[in-house]
């Protein structure tokens, strides 16, 4: 059995495995949790359903339209239509209800044009609902589906559409009779990314008002300190991702039926005119307006409508220990992820082993968060009770009340991101390289500094990148294990907007956006290099 897969499991499925003990042993429940599962599954699962089907429409239709059709702006918005991703779901959440509510722009002007001064004198839908979770949600979501269809349609024959118009069939009838049918995988595998973030949100949510499993498992540990209830909801959260996962495996699996592209027939397109024309620039438009025009112009005006000495030292404060997370956690899960990258290349049961090691991406990061709560302060307890027996000296809270116990909740969460990008490069480098150091004589370091690790540096840089930004706009496990006194950018944002300050933190919520912008980039550089 090789020693390094397994103890990745173990170290990195600490938490699932410590909360799948803490439910079935579970007897200090307070009775909060039979309650509240009923309502929590399901307003979780009919917000899963509406944002899979929206982002499954709209994501569907985009990627056909830049993909099949020529009209004005489609450059643009080939790659632009990938942007509503920099915008986290949480704070798309805080700028769509400022913008629609009560003391909002567009409340305002409806006051404006009727007269009215109160919420009784006039009806305005009330956007921190179910409802209004679905429509942001999936306004931030559709790129999942946009880019998997998209990539999709790219490799897909255009013989199969130019054989159905040539037989008489319109766009339309091509769409659903064609189109469709062949791109549900690319459809499934989108859909499913989009429902496991909504299973992970816990900003958006719990500020919309839904009762979600991660909000009530949130609540049922922080208002009610009941672990058990807590540790009971979390299985049931790891239940739904586990079943999604599945889904998203069979949907791949179904990929060996596609036609494949025949090089002698390129991806063509239909040049659209008139009304046509307008209406597909007009809804690509409108797509990227809501999802990410609306909150980072919002983000943009209100960082810099009142810029004060206040708002620039908040963003400061919260900026350092940004910086300081997002860097060790970046370095720390780099470096695991090599090591597993390399272990992928090992016997089957390696490769077993690690797949399950970089599960953690899929865990919201309230569950990881939990499930490391009580292990880490067991661990704290060890450290002391030894301390004090050889030094007579207790140290205090050394891991679960330190920055440490966040870098391991990052590494878990992200292991996966930084492991797919090296051992992309590593499989693409393959090991002439390295065998040909060896002949010359290179060992052990010598070969790791002076070959390995330079020729991975592209893709170590682009891996620590890639973490990094996803640190920077992490929210939930955050909340549950930073130290007293520490606040990161994410968790500045959440704190005011919760107390109906989010004017106020604008301009860290706008560096947060920023940052999210990072990946996109190379997202949209690296796809331009490959451009069919």
């Amino acid at each position: 059995m090789p020693v390094v897969p397994v103890l990745l499991v173990l170290v990195m499925g600490l938490p699932i495995l410590w909360l799948g003990l803490a439910a079935m042993t579970a007897t200090g429940s307070n009775g909060f949790t039979a309650t509240m599962l009923p309502t929590a599954l399901r307003e979780t699962v009919l917000l899963m359903l509406t944002v899979g089907l929206a982002t499954g429409v709209t994501g569907l239709v985009a990627a056909w339209l830049v993909t099949h059709f020529e009209f004005p702006g489609r450059r643009i918005f080939d790659w632009a239509l990938i942007l509503p991703l920099a915008v986290p779901t949480y704070l798309a959440a805080y700028t769509y209800v400022e913008f629609l509510g009560f003391t909002g722009p567009v409340q305002q002007f409806v006051r404006m044009l009727t007269g009215a001064e109160t919420l009784r004198d006039y009806w305005f839908p009330d956007i921190r609902s179910n409802w209004g979770a679905s429509v942001v949600l999936s306004a931030v979501l559709y790129p999942y589906v946009y880019a998997a269809c998209r990539a999709f349609f790219l490799m897909q024959s255009a013989s199969l559409d130019l054989a159905a118009r040539t037989l008489g069939a319109s766009r339309a009838r091509t769409f659903f009779e064609v189109t469709l049918p062949i791109s549900r995988p690319a459809i499934v595998v989108g859909v499913t990314l989009a429902m496991m973030e909504v299973v992970n949100d816990l900003g958006a949510v719990q500020y919309f008002g839904v009762n979600s499993l991660t909000a009530i498992i949130y609540s049922t540990w922080i208002n009610r300190s009941d672990f058990p209830g807590a540790a009971q909801l979390a299985v049931t959260i790891v239940l739904v991702i586990a079943l999604l996962i599945l889904l998203e495996r069979a949907a791949r699996r179904n990929r060996v039926y596609q036609s494949h592209r025949d090089s002698r027939v390129p991806p063509g397109r239909e040049r659209l005119k008139g009304g046509w024309a307008a209406i597909a620039s007009g809804y690509c438009t409108l797509l990227l307006g809501l999802g990410f025009g609306l909150p980072f112009g919002l983000l943009v005006y209100l960082a810099f409508r009142r810029v004060s000495p206040e708002t620039v030292s908040l963003t400061l404060t919260a900026l350092g220990p940004t910086i300081v997370l997002a860097t060790a956690g970046a370095l720390v899960t780099v470096v695991i992820g090599l090591i597993a990258a390399k272990q992928s290349a090992g016997p089957a049961v390696s490769r077993g082993a690690i797949k399950i090691a970089t599960l953690g991406y899929a865990i919201p990061g309230t569950v990881l968060a939990l499930g490391l709560l009580q292990p880490l302060g067991k661990a704290d307890l060890w450290i002391n009770r030894a301390t004090i027996a050889l030094f007579d000296w207790r140290p205090g809270l050394v891991i679960s009340g330190s920055m440490l116990a966040l870098v391991y909740v990052y590494t878990i969460r992200f292991l996966a991101v930084g492991h797919s990008t090296l051992d992309e490069a590593m499989k693409k480098r393959g090991d002439n390289m390295l065998l040909a150091g060896r002949v010359l004589g290179a060992r052990g370091l010598g070969l790791l500094f002076r070959i390995d690790l330079p020729t991975l540096t592209p893709a170590i840089l682009t891996a620590a990148t890639l973490v990094f930004v996803e640190i920077v706009k992490e929210l939930p496990a955050t909340l549950l294990l930073r130290p007293l006194g520490v606040d990161t950018l994410a968790t500045i944002v959440y704190s005011h907007a919760n107390v109906s300050l989010f004017a106020q933190a604008a301009m860290p919520a706008l560096f947060i956006v920023l940052a999210g912008l990072v990946p996109v980039v190379l997202a949209t550089r690296i796809g331009s290099g490959r451009k069919l």
